[in-house]
């Protein structure tokens, strides 16, 4: 194969937006083939190109065989990305190397390589695969079962058909570990469910054990657990599927066991992308891969970006990476700290890494001796940070509006000295709004206000935001659920009697009323079309089927809701609707659709039950909504408002990051979003799970560990920004950790904003430093 030499040659030689490996990447790039690596990459150093550089050094360079690469990282979207990337570079170098005066055998070699046979995925999509194509003789291939089946699955089988809904040693124990019974409904006892059906296995939890475990008088509350599980688990297992934990947990048993050797005996090279959100079963497989193969492992992370604790990620696993490698298979990988970010402009940088050094406890959970992040050598100056920060969340709301329409739809809004931001022709989708929760509350909130601030100017200026509000709750969801009513079940005497929750009920009858509203408004066709529905009489002559999908019918109706076709947030809306029915059509003996037979009547009423509890009673009591994985792109046109973690690999060239616009006074109920007095559920979760699994309890308090997870998240968020950071909240001495408190400060006026600068800050100036030398550039009012 090429020389370090000639593979470094082809890389100059495809082009000039080709960058070779720097000097930090080229130490995990060019390393020996058979060393286990360790890099920890801050934002923006160029991780998943170091990555993709490193699968392809192994084949041009080392020789080995594409089909023996694994690469793995965390979310569909990154898989994509670094599949896209794998495979555009690998083709791009090829198609150099004709240009060159490589050797007749060596080109002949390279246009041989089929770069499309890298596995590559996401950890769940390579078990699905592995288990799959590389199963035993007789043994059934698996079934992966999305988020909407197992919430489905969940509430139907765990709660309602076992009575459990209703408790009251179950809600106690539930409620107590979620730190309130407020708001407390079915939907959160779902997702409550979901998650500890889910840690079970990532944490590897010895359920025997956790049946015993706590204070006596939990163990009645778990007792209540194990039943649902298990009604879960015989409910899935029924269905003929799997979620994401058990078919992780199959592939680890497996390998337990010797099994899938064909597939690890082809296996040269593991490389992990995302390192920091893998939890316990996860690292468990990885372990088992590298010692049945004997192939390094290469894993790839930042421990300062871990947002992911509440779905089970365990970052110490990634920090104790190292030791964990030497424990399990003696063998000590070689450290790569990659710490140039190539994303953001130089303040920028230097005010993210300075956030990340603010708290002094934050420093002993962080991988030791790492370096700080610094700007390429070439990176602009840029803007100073901004801040935005008013009396009350009306005038931030006017304000933060006014100065998104002056940038991108204005002559620019001036900054300090003769600077001014202006958008320089780029779209709305430029920039972002991230926030801790993207909730509108009935526009309350500073996205909903936004909504209405931008709607209301001329242009105006359109919010995305299918997250905003409750989904259940949405007008044009309450109109099309009630609709599916209307027609599926025209007199309610099949919901009337169904075995939902009192949340569905209500949601029903809501719904209900809205549906005959817009009949009411839109009459005509829709009416005829309802009737035609409420009769089992088509029209026309024609007869009416004995079976009706009911993907049949949604469609039909869309007919009459033209905002499913043209407006990207009610599209999202429709694609939960059609991915809730599909959901359904997995868990229900009629697939789906409605039964229509006079000499059986009691299948209509049956297939109509299932219908109504699969797929609308999920809807109706908040079950299941709009997945994050259903928003795969942004409008360019619109302002999009993501959460925190929905941001996690992406960047915009301005973004704005709400830091405390809910924040009037130091209440103690907002406490966990801004300045922790205790841990929040996840920790809670750790603190009453992990002693029955190998991890064992945290070392760390659950007051810290929140702490952590705060000064992640916004550490996070300000490194999304590529020019231009504006951060926005109200005029407040409240602790906050986004606005640069230290866990340690207990006082008022004591937050210390992240770092030293030339420009005067928010409308408080902190008492720890002079106002010449705080970080921020205050926008005038």
């Amino acid at each position: 194969m090429l020389s370090q030499e000639e593979f470094l040659g082809l890389i100059k030689a495809a082009g000039s937006d080709f960058y070779p490996p720097d000097d930090e990447q080229a130490k995990a790039v060019y390393a020996d083939p058979r060393s286990d690596l360790f890099i920890v990459a801050g934002p923006g150093t160029g991780k998943t190109s170091c990555l993709s550089f490193r699968a392809l050094y192994l084949i041009f360079v080392a020789g080995l065989t594409p089909r023996s690469i694994m690469a793995t990282t965390f979310t569909k979207k990154a898989a994509a990305e670094l599949r896209s990337r794998l495979l555009g570079w690998g083709y791009r170098l090829i198609d150099a190397a004709t240009k060159t005066d490589l050797p007749q055998s060596k080109l002949e070699s390279l246009k041989a390589i089929d770069l499309n046979q890298i596995l590559t995925g996401t950890i769940d999509s390579l078990a699905e695969n592995i288990l799959r194509e590389h199963r035993a003789a007789g043994e059934e291939p698996p079934v992966l079962a999305d988020d909407y089946v197992t919430r489905t699955i969940m509430a139907r089988d765990g709660l309602l058909d076992t009575k459990l809904y209703f408790s009251k040693s179950l809600d106690g124990l539930l409620g107590g570990w979620r730190g309130s019974t407020f708001g407390f409904n079915f939907s959160t006892k779902v997702d409550l469910l979901r998650t500890i059906a889910d840690r079970r296995h990532n944490d590897l939890i010895d359920m025997a054990t956790f049946a015993k475990i706590g204070p006596i008088a939990e163990r009645k509350g778990r007792d209540r657990i194990q039943k649902v599980l298990a009604a879960y688990d015989a409910a899935v297992s029924d269905a003929g599927v799997l979620d994401f934990a058990q078919l992780e947990r199959r592939l680890a048993d497996g390998l337990k066991n010797g099994a899938y050797a064909s597939f690890t005996k082809e296996l040269k090279a593991i490389l992990v992308d995302e390192y920091q959100d893998t939890n316990l079963l996860q690292e468990t497989i990885y372990v088992l891969l590298a010692r049945a193969s004997g192939a390094p492992l290469s894993v790839v992370g930042d421990d300062d970006q871990s947002l992911y604790r509440f779905r089970g990620a365990t970052v110490e696993l990634f920090r104790d990476f190292p030791d964990r490698l030497k424990r399990e298979l003696g063998r000590t990988p070689q450290p790569v700290f990659l710490t140039r970010n190539y994303r953001s402009a130089k303040r920028i940088v230097d005010f993210v890494a300075s956030y990340g050094r603010l708290d002094p406890k934050f420093q002993q959970v962080r991988v030791a001796g790492k370096p700080i992040i610094r700007a390429y050598s070439g990176a602009p100056d840029g803007m100073p940070v901004l801040a935005m920060f008013r009396k009350d969340i009306d005038t931030l709301a006017d304000d933060l509006s006014g100065f998104i329409h002056r940038v991108f739809g204005g002559n620019g809004f001036p900054i300090a000295g003769d600077k001014i931001l202006k958008g320089n022709g780029g779209g709305l989708g430029d920039a972002a709004l991230l926030c801790f929760s993207p909730a509108e509350d009935k526009g309350n909130r500073l996205p909903g206000k936004l909504r209405s601030r931008l709607g209301s100017l001329k242009p105006s200026i359109q919010v995305f935001n299918p997250r905003g509000e409750d989904f259940a709750e949405i007008s044009t969801v309450q109109e099309f659920g009630g609709l599916l009513l209307e027609c599926l079940d025209p007199k309610n005497d099949i919901a009337r009697e169904l075995k939902v929750s009192y949340e569905a009920k209500d949601a029903f009858a809501q719904w209900r009323i809205c549906a005959r509203q817009r009949l009411r408004s839109t009459g005509g066709d829709l009416r005829k079309y309802v009737n035609g529905w409420h009769n089992c009489n088509p029209g026309g002559g024609q007869k009416w089927p004995r079976e009706v999908p009911a993907i049949d019918l949604v469609y039909a109706l869309r007919h009459w809701f033209p905002e499913f076709q043209n407006d990207p947030e009610q599209q999202v809306y429709l694609e939960t609707f059609t991915r809730q029915l599909q959901a359904a059509e997995e868990v229900s003996p009629f697939g789906g659709r409605a039964v229509w037979d006079s000499n059986e009547p009691h299948l209509h009423q049956r297939s109509i039950e299932h219908l109504l509890r699969n797929f609308l009673a999920p809807i109706a009591d908040g079950s299941v909504g709009v997945n994050e994985e259903l928003i795969e792109t942004f409008p360019r046109d619109r302002l999009s408002v993501i959460s925190i973690h929905q941001s996690k690999g992406l960047e915009f060239p301005l973004v704005i990051v709400d830091v405390g616009s809910r924040f009037k006074t130091d209440h103690h109920s907002q406490a966990r979003f801004r300045f922790p007095t205790t841990g929040d559920l996840p920790h809670t979760l750790e603190d009453k799970m992990r002693p029955a699994s190998s991890l064992k309890a945290p070392s760390r308090c659950a007051r810290d560990r929140a702490f952590d997870d705060l000064y992640r998240l916004y550490y996070v968020a300000f490194s999304r920004a590529r020019d231009v950071l504006l951060l926005v909240g109200l005029e407040s001495d409240i602790p906050n950790v986004a606005r640069g408190w230290k866990r340690t400060c207990s006082s008022a006026g004591t937050g210390q904003l992240p770092i030293a600068g030339a420009h005067r800050t928010a409308n408080v100036t902190p008492r720890s430093a002079p106002a010449s030398t705080s970080p921020m550039a205050r926008l005038p009012a």
